[in-house]
């Protein structure tokens, strides 16, 4: 008997992530491939390395589009919105903030950790806490819950997106075809107890 199994993976990349969101904005034809470039731009670690200017020029030369660095800003600052939070960063240190303002709302220590990453943030990354403490009088409790708000966040907004293990990117066929002069349909086993 002739035996054919297909396996269809199924896998979201970082990428597909950003551009199915992207698709949910209500922006024109022009707007859209501006935006499309941008995302192209994007790491898999989540971060935006290439110079605004940069894209400015590949949009110029390899799409035909006439654009400015500010324009391609606003849009930068849209696809920032996007999940993951701190997704089109240009370091880590903007992709930190920009996941603290989102969470704001959660009370007084995340706005004391935006001021660290914003005036503070070489001492932070250097681990000079004490320098920190004493520049925005804060008490042990304070700064305690201002680094339990910062060891939360993610460094790598796009780098386990899309990231599944071998069993789960694969579909299990509910049934198996098999051609031996006939056409024949067999149930996988595995599916058995699914129709029991």
């Amino acid at each position: 008997m002739n035996k054919k199994q297909f396996l269809i993976k199924l896998k979201t990349t970082f990428h597909d992530l950003l551009l199915d969101q992207l698709g949910m904005l209500t922006v024109d034809d022009r707007t859209k491939r501006i935006a499309e470039q941008i995302v192209g731009s994007i790491d898999d670690d989540g971060y935006l390395r290439r110079e605004t200017t940069s894209i400015v020029d590949d949009l110029a030369f390899r799409q035909n589009i006439e654009t400015n660095e500010k324009e391609v800003e606003e849009i930068i600052k849209k696809i920032q919105q996007f999940d993951p939070p701190g997704v089109a960063a240009r370091n880590l240190q903007e992709s930190l903030l920009i996941q603290l303002h989102r969470k704001k709302v959660e009370g007084k220590s995340v706005e004391i950790a935006i001021e660290v990453l914003t005036y503070y943030f070489d001492e932070f990354y250097q681990k000079h806490y004490d320098k920190i403490q004493r520049g925005l009088n804060l008490t042990d409790e304070q700064f305690r819950d201002v680094i339990r708000q910062i060891i939360k966040l993610n460094p790598k907004p796009g780098g386990h997106v899309g990231e599944t293990s071998k069993a789960e990117s694969y579909v299990v066929p509910t049934f198996y075809f098999y051609n031996n002069g006939s056409l024949e349909l067999t149930l996988n086993s595995r599916n058995a107890l699914i129709f029991a």
